[in-house]
């Protein structure tokens, strides 16, 4: 009863009325037409621009603009529905009748209204409020075969501001979680859109990557859960293929890694780099993977990145004091008590990873200064002597024949030439009073015995067997044997040796 009277309301008001105009269809005709008019030569003028772009050196955003303007401001789908409601409706105007011409007039004016958003969309990019397109279409993205295109256009792109560039970010790392949560087919695709950042990586800054909060903890998420992935898989002959993806997206994410640390040390922005990293180590530091009943730590794999950037690296940096002095994490740091702690995992993978670096140098016997091992040492082990765990060092990984002693003595010897000089300044003796120079010479030695006692302990810790009483006793009779009076600088080293040793022998009794 009441549909029968809105159905009689509608004729009587709307529908006759409107069938009585005679050029009803030529009116909708001409809106429509005149509408694609306008429309038309904005999209060639604006495909002609980026097509254009496309030839140029400088492609900025080409190929993404190319994917927004063609799905989401022209919406090339959307646009022909469109002219199909304002068009069809008038080829069956003539037999149309009742209610159907209502439902005609509303299909046309919904695609004139649609038409309309957009010549709106058009005239917004045109004005150049075009990021907001790009972000728009690419948190709909979801055609796989699309993304890698998209993206790479996006990392390509150079001096971004740190607003939009944060923004894509936040859109490509639930892109990434996706991808590594989702089928196993699309695991290429991910290595793809991981392999287009790093490629690109240099164009980002190191505010960007290393400061940022949404970025870098992201960053190391993705390598631990790939880490994970892979190493599920290592043992795994029917899941061989899903390990090569993951084994490569493991290369990227190490290069990204790798990247951003030596970037965030050359360009001082340690301070975020070491926060960030250490809070990532300290979470994952128990994490391992067993295979066979052997034990893959995670921790071992993360430093395994780390370390020989820095190693490479803070011998040269004009900040490297500061480094080590506020940056560089305590508990990394080479100590009895760190290493004696059970709780502290990262101490012990410092040690592994410096003495498989130093015995490298160590073993090169090249004649110049090793600079670079001489600053690890010398910090790394903040509580030894210096130049007394040099000699030790050089002792323990020299290749020797029939004589060690010999071997040692007359090799080149290319670290240990710095002490620590700051524990005294210039003029700190020279301008006190006399009393008070002897007691900053006392407190200065002091201070040195401390330390020569300090690296005995660690060396008897971690070279128990070659340092035993026992070896002892044979390398000071074999020093004691050999002779280099015309020969002043093997002299010194070996009067260095046996001074060592038989202060070594006294400590273990």
């Amino acid at each position: 009863m009441i549909i029968d009277k809105i159905y009689d309301f509608l004729i009587i008001h709307f529908i006759e009325p409107l069938a009585k105009i005679n050029n009803f269809p030529n009116i909708i005709q001409g809106i429509g037409l005149a509408l694609l008019t306008i429309l038309i030569p904005l999209a060639i003028a604006i495909l002609a621009d980026i097509y254009q772009k496309r030839r140029e050196e400088n492609k900025e955003f080409t190929y993404l603009d190319l994917h927004v303007i063609l799905d989401n401001v022209f919406n090339i789908k959307l646009l022909i529905l469109s002219v199909f409601l304002i068009f069809l409706p008038i080829l069956f105007w003539d037999i149309l009748t009742g209610l159907d011409i209502l439902i005609a007039i509303n299909l046309t004016y919904i695609g004139i209204l649609l038409v309309i958003g957009i010549i709106i969309k058009v005239y917004f990019w045109i004005k150049g409020n075009v990021f907001g397109f790009r972000f728009s279409y690419l948190k709909k993205l979801k055609n796989y075969n699309d993304l890698e295109t998209v993206w790479s256009s996006v990392w390509q792109v150079k001096n971004i501001n740190i607003q939009n560039e944060n923004e894509f970010f936040k859109i490509f790392s639930p892109t990434i979680d996706q991808l590594l949560k989702s089928s196993k087919k699309n695991l290429k695709i991910t290595a793809k859109l991981l392999n287009d950042f790093y490629n690109f990586i240099n164009n980002r800054s190191i505010f960007f990557l290393a400061v940022i909060k949404e970025i870098f903890p992201k960053l190391l998420e993705w390598h631990f859960e790939i880490w994970q992935e892979e190493y599920k898989r290592l043992d795994k002959e029917e899941e061989l293929g899903e390990w090569i993806n993951y084994s490569e997206m493991s290369r990227i994410m190490d290069s990204i890694l790798n990247n951003i640390e030596e970037r965030s040390l050359k360009e001082k922005r340690v301070f975020s780099f070491f926060n960030y990293f250490k809070t990532h180590s300290e979470n994952h530091k128990k994490e391992f993977i067993k295979i066979d009943n052997e034990e893959y730590y995670y921790a071992e794999s993360l430093f395994n990145i780390f370390y020989p950037v820095f190693f490479k690296n803070i011998a040269k940096l004009q900040s490297r004091y500061i480094i080590w002095k506020h940056y560089f994490p305590k508990e990394w740091e080479i100590t009895k008590n760190n290493l004696e702690d059970k709780e502290n995992v990262i101490s012990k993978i410092s040690l592994n990873m410096f003495l498989k670096w130093a015995q490298e140098r160590i073993w090169q016997v090249q004649a110049t200064p090793d600079w670079d091992l001489d600053e690890v040492s010398r910090n790394l082990f903040p509580e030894l002597n210096p130049r007394l765990w040099a000699i030790i060092l050089i002792f323990f990984h020299t290749p020797y024949g029939d004589n060690r002693v010999k071997s040692v003595i007359e090799r080149s010897w290319n670290f240990g030439f710095i002490g620590r000089v700051s524990r005294l300044y210039p003029g700190d003796i020279a301008d006190k009073e006399e009393e008070s120079k002897r007691k900053t010479i006392k407190m200065v030695q002091s201070a040195e015995k401390v330390e020569r006692k300090n690296t005995f302990e660690l060396t008897y810790l971690l070279f128990k067997d070659q340092f035993s009483k026992e070896n002892l006793g044979k390398y000071i009779k074999s020093l004691k044997e050999l002779k280099y009076k015309e020969e002043p600088k093997k002299e010194n080293k070996r009067l260095r040796l046996l001074d060592a040793f038989n202060e070594m022998l006294k400590f273990l009794d």
